[in-house]
């Protein structure tokens, strides 16, 4: 046990860290998602803000008859690379924006059109226009977001404090502020199946884990059951066994012909005490019924009337108290059935309702060829323990009542050898009222 809480100990914390590994990772991947949609939103800025300059310098008349912006852009081999390989690449630092040449380009591009020649003399720019523009080019990007906003240095803008702002530069100055909504829909979308799949694979993980707790949990509360179980039927064995040896013992120490009442007294001591000790074997062999999965039922066609009225005189002679039971059974009956299983089956449910009674019990059990019930006007069962009865080693609490002793397994046994047989068991039970048991020789 104590390996056992060790693991688990370390179970959970490996579980703990690589759910907290997750989430870091899930950030990550977030966040160079955003970068991404960030270089793809400047990129769209640099477009527009070009789109709004051509519309200027050709309105200012800068441009002859064809309306053309005529832009001379020199490229040197340290603007588009090299042909070098990927190693040689990496040691001299070649970084992603050498590799993106269009991106290059529109550099270029958003340089000469800023340059002095033309700034001086098309004006301040249409930021309305160029809003127009950027937003244009973000759906056609794949965004769509509801906020869109550029402002010039110096500007001012009332603005949710959420928006994402991108400053645009050229030649190194300021020259726009940007603002947009967030762009997390269209990020939570493209991380949607990782997402679903980390949060499946938790929820396995999770319910796996609480679901191995729970049966160690069930597995340990049935072995402590057994260990009471065994403790208190050891200690029963040897109660019958003591007094009929001590009877015995007696008899043959102090042999007595002429005191037949002593004589009779013991061996009716006895008699009781291997009554008793057979009863006890019964319930022993019940419980091993669980392991005996392979066992089949010895059936034979049984007259239910004469076989009911053995087990019901058995059953008045073991009880201990005033017990009246009436049976009411056809003739003619007969069912198909193991006799001896059968027979402990209506001999528990019998000694249950004398056990869990009064000062005396009145049982009626009726009987034809499709089924059969037993009824007492016992103490009755609480609805709440009535799934649990048939459960192994379950006893039903009875806080009042010290003076019965059991071992939980007898009704196991009982709804055990129903199964075999093919049938079905139910009970209807009210507190104060009593039990009626019913067996129906067919499954419903």
């Amino acid at each position: 046990m104590k390996h056992f809480k060790l693991i688990l100990t370390s179970m959970r914390i490996i579980v703990g860290v690589l759910f907290v590994a997750n989430v870091i990772f899930m950030m990550q991947l977030y966040n160079s998602i955003k970068t991404r949609y960030l270089n793809d939103v400047e990129q769209c800025l640099s477009r527009a803000d070009q789109i709004e300059m051509v519309d200027r310098i050709i309105d200012a008349g800068l441009v002859g008859n064809d309306e053309v912006v005529w832009i001379q852009i020199g490229l040197q081999r340290s603007d588009v690379g090299t042909t070098m390989d990927a190693e040689e690449l990496r040691k001299l630092n070649y970084s992603q924006r050498f590799r993106r040449v269009d991106r290059q380009i529109m550099s270029m591009i958003a340089q000469y059109l800023h340059d002095g020649s033309y700034s001086e003399r098309i004006g301040d720019p249409d930021v309305f226009k160029m809003e127009e523009a950027f937003r244009r080019d973000l759906n056609f990007s794949g965004y769509y977001p509801e906020e869109v906003y550029i402002v010039v240095p110096g500007g001012t803008l009332e603005y949710s404090s959420d928006l994402w702002e991108i400053e645009y530069r050229v030649n190194g100055e300021l020259t726009y502020y940007a603002y947009i909504s967030p762009l997390t829909n269209n990020i939570l979308r493209e991380m949607g199946g990782v997402i679903i799949t980390s949060a499946l694979i938790a929820l396995a993980l999770t319910f796996g884990f609480w679901y191995l707790l729970h049966v160690i949990a069930s597995q340990r509360t049935i072995e402590e059951m057994k260990d009471d179980f065994t403790n208190n039927m050891t200690h029963e064995l040897k109660t019958p066994i003591a007094i009929a040896y001590a009877a015995n013992d007696s008899l043959l120490q102090f042999p007595d012909p002429q005191d037949e009442e002593r004589t009779k007294k013991y061996l009716t001591a006895a008699l009781d005490q291997l009554s008793k000790l057979s009863g006890l074997v019964e319930n022993i062999l019940a419980m091993s019924m669980e392991r005996r999965k392979h066992l089949t039922m010895a059936k034979e066609k049984i007259r239910l009337r004469d076989f009911l009225a053995n087990i019901i005189e058995q059953q008045k002679l073991k009880a201990d108290k005033p017990c009246d039971i009436i049976l009411e059974c056809q003739g003619d009956a007969t069912v198909e059935a193991d006799p001896s299983h059968f027979s402990n089956v209506i001999g528990n449910l019998i000694d249950n309702s004398i056990k869990y009674s009064g000062e005396s019990v009145s049982i009626i059990i009726k009987a034809d060829a499709n089924g059969m019930y037993v009824a007492d006007n016992g103490i009755g069962i609480p609805d709440k323990s009535l799934p649990e009865i048939w459960s192994k080693f379950y006893r039903v609490p009875h806080g009042y009542r010290t003076d019965v002793r059991g071992y939980g397994i007898g009704l196991f046994y009982v709804k055990s050898i129903i199964d075999k047989h093919g049938w079905n068991i139910s009970v209807v039970s009210r507190q104060g009222k009593g039990s009626t048991f019913t067996i129906n020789f067919g499954r419903q």
